[in-house]
């Protein structure tokens, strides 16, 4: 008998496209002198994945700042730490995937919290997520250039604390 899940299959896909994308404009937005960690890509999911957090964010203005969209929507930190949790399993996998497809490389850094980086300068042919939800790609927008202007600490606080 053979176990195939392709829930896991296609959210592990998905999941690799969309940090891949929020990797790509990360660098970007930080003009190419930036590039995201681990502990920073395990805060995108729990915001995309979850529809009222990623419709506020998608929503919003680029220029407008993170913390401004927190305290306009706080509900988007509401059960936080438990998204945090909850999909950090499928980033791990997400990342795996995407390193192994050679979409990101995993950087030389701290073993615990590594960071990523494009590994291509076009989206390789058939790669390139155009049938992921456009409501998450608008929101992968906003989150990298938000991310790439704080820390991660800055980051972790801003989600969990009140």
């Amino acid at each position: 008998m053979q176990l195939h899940d392709d829930n896991l299959i296609h959210n592990s896909a998905l999941a690799s496209l969309l940090l891949t994308t929020f990797v790509r404009a990360f660098e970007e937005s930080s003009a190419h002198t930036e590039r995201p960690d681990f502990l920073k890509l395990l805060l995108v999911l729990p915001i995309v994945w979850h529809q009222a957090s990623c419709d506020e964010v998608r929503r919003r203005q680029f220029d407008t700042p993170l913390h401004a969209v927190l305290s306009d929507y706080p509900q988007i930190k509401t059960d936080f730490r438990e998204r945090i949790s909850a999909f950090a399993p499928v980033t791990g996998r997400a990342l795996n995937v995407a390193c192994a497809t050679k979409l990101l490389r995993r950087d030389a850094g701290d073993e615990e919290n590594p960071v990523f980086s494009i590994n291509f300068s076009r989206w390789p042919q058939g790669s390139k997520p155009t049938k992921a939800p456009p409501e998450m790609l608008q929101a992968i927008d906003r989150l990298a250039i938000w991310y790439a202007r704080e820390s991660t600490a800055q980051l972790y606080s801003r989600f969990l604390t009140n």
